[in-house]
């Protein structure tokens, strides 16, 4: 969590959090471009006054990095309260819970996806939000490359190439994300079971 930079905070002005505001943040900037969104407009759809946007952030830039870094460490720190695992003892539920962050949190991860696209766009391109998309996908390869190895390992699973179907898994989850945000009526959470049985069949676990 983000601390407060210096500043006077009016008795009137009402209280909110950096990770709130990051969390508006994230919408306005994913339902419209990064260049689009004032921060005027961010401090009226989070009920404060815009001065109050800056006791906590620097910049409109500043934001809109936070937006997705909360956004990731918000799946992570899900995935390990949700993931109940100790010493690896069953990879498949593991990798199973990981999918299942991206249904919990699907809103706030497909705006990282398409936050993520317009930060790559910019012509002034923020070095620090597309370092955090970076840090996601490389802290999302580490837990699938751990569970997978493991469950090979174990003889749970039938040898694969590990990295490669990692990045598989990795790859058709952002693909899951996109189809939801074109498709209003996009089931996710039936593809993402679909999906789990699909990585089951590969794995070898087809009887389980």
């Amino acid at each position: 969590m983000r601390e407060p930079r210096l500043g006077r905070r009016a008795a009137s002005e009402p209280r909110i959090s950096a990770d709130d505001l990051a969390r508006v943040a994230l919408d306005l900037f994913a339902e419209r471009h990064f260049a689009s969104v004032s921060i005027k407009e961010i401090g009226r759809a989070a009920g404060v006054n815009p001065a109050m946007i800056y006791y906590h952030f620097k910049s409109k830039e500043d934001l809109f990095t936070a937006a997705i870094q909360n956004a990731i460490d918000e799946a992570f720190q899900l995935f390990e309260e949700h993931c109940h695992i100790d010493d690896h003892e069953d990879a498949l539920a593991a990798i199973e819970a990981w999918f299942d962050v991206h249904v919990i949190l699907h809103k706030r991860l497909r705006n990282v996806v398409k936050i993520s696209l317009d930060a790559n766009s910019l012509v002034n391109a923020n070095p620090e939000a597309i370092e955090a998309v970076k840090g996601f996908y490389a802290h999302e390869m580490d837990i699938l490359r751990t569970y997978i190895r493991s469950g090979v390992t174990s003889g749970l699973f039938r040898e694969v190439d590990i990295e490669r179907f990692a990045t598989m898994i990795s790859t058709s989850l952002d693909g899951i994300m996109a189809r939801s945000l074109i498709l209003d009526d996009f089931d996710m959470a039936a593809t993402v079971e679909e999906f789990k049985k699909s990585i089951s069949l590969r794995l070898g676990l087809a009887g389980r």
